[in-house]
């Protein structure tokens, strides 16, 4: 899937093989064309360096004051 050819780009990786879900897709050209927008947008996350995941929620906003 698209998606994790994108979760594999996040995670650093150099490239992904898609062949098979290409050359299998009711639409070859649309699926190629979905596979390398999601390449792209991950290989941008992580340049981009992504937040670390948490196990719980932290807030980022100050609990008081913003909304005025």
């Amino acid at each position: 899937r698209p998606s994790d050819a994108c979760e594999c780009m996040e995670m650093g990786c150099a490239g992904v093989l898609v062949n098979t879900a290409i050359a299998i897709a009711n639409d070859p050209a649309n699926m190629a064309k979905a596979f390398k927008e999601a390449v792209i947008a991950g290989r941008a996350a992580y340049l981009a360096g992504l937040s670390s995941t948490r196990i719980c929620a932290a807030p980022s906003s100050p609990l008081t004051g913003f909304l005025r």
